[in-house]
């Protein structure tokens, strides 16, 4: 069993959203110490006034190698990194501007990720029991018409999991990748129903307390899931009826 009680704990992305549902879980968990990652200031103030005892906000841009220097500077002990920082652009693999759009998004999803973690490594590999929880999506399972860009990036981090958990696995650190459904954030706009952030932060403390790698949080996840085991064509066709 992974204890999250007494952990330390950096979230990306922690001032709203997702990363923010996190921050409150953990609290909840009853975690040693959270720092609370995201690029702004303003927004991350109101996080670390839920309990300023705990939370410690760090400003810093996924995207910017400098930043990702200068936080672990701040840093002299981890147990679980949670890469939760994201962005989505409603784009299709062919527009025009679809190649500038993955740039940004790869950016994001997979090199953001890459660059924390290798630079949390040797923190995390001094922790009696860690973990590296990457936020990834259900789009990671099958490219989504109209999040083409997005579901290429989301499917690049599940990967890296994938090889995290091969090439840590002597190092007692669990390496955790989580498939969100359509999730109430301001990243999800439409009518279609869409899981509550606390219900998926919650549901994937719980699956890495229990030891699941691959966490389905959500309803429409495990749905999708199932259909995804049947076959990559068949979830494949279900998204393309999504999306009409």
């Amino acid at each position: 069993m992974f204890k999250i009680k007494g952990k330390t704990v950096l979230v990306t992305g922690a001032n709203r959203g997702i990363g923010l549902a996190f921050v409150n879980a953990l609290l909840e968990k009853g975690v040693n110490k959270i720092y609370a990652v995201g690029r702004d200031l303003t927004s991350l103030k109101d996080v670390v006034a839920i309990n300023p005892n705990v939370i410690e906000l760090i400003v810093c841009d996924v995207t910017n190698s400098e930043h990702i220097q200068n936080l672990t500077k701040k840093i002299n002990h981890l147990d679980i990194l949670i890469n939760n920082a994201g962005i989505a652009n409603a784009c299709f693999n062919t527009a025009d501007n679809a190649v500038e759009i993955a740039k940004k998004e790869m950016d994001t999803h997979y090199f953001g990720p890459m660059q924390i973690t290798q630079a949390c490594l040797p923190m995390l590999k001094g922790s009696k029991q860690a973990a590296i929880v990457n936020i990834a999506s259900v789009a990671a399972l099958s490219n989504f018409p109209s999040l083409g860009p997005y579901s290429a990036t989301k499917a690049a981090l599940m990967s890296f999991t994938q090889g995290l958990r091969i090439e840590l696995a002597g190092d007692n650190i669990k390496a955790v990748c989580v498939y969100p459904g359509p999730t109430d954030t301001r990243l999800a706009p439409g009518d279609i129903p869409k899981a509550k952030p606390q219900s998926i932060a919650q549901n994937t403390l719980i699956a890495l307390e229990s030891g699941q790698l691959d966490i389905y949080p959500d309803d429409f996840s495990k749905s999708m899931f199932k259909q995804f085991e049947e076959g990559a064509d068949t979830l494949a066709q279900a998204y393309a009826q999504m999306h009409g």
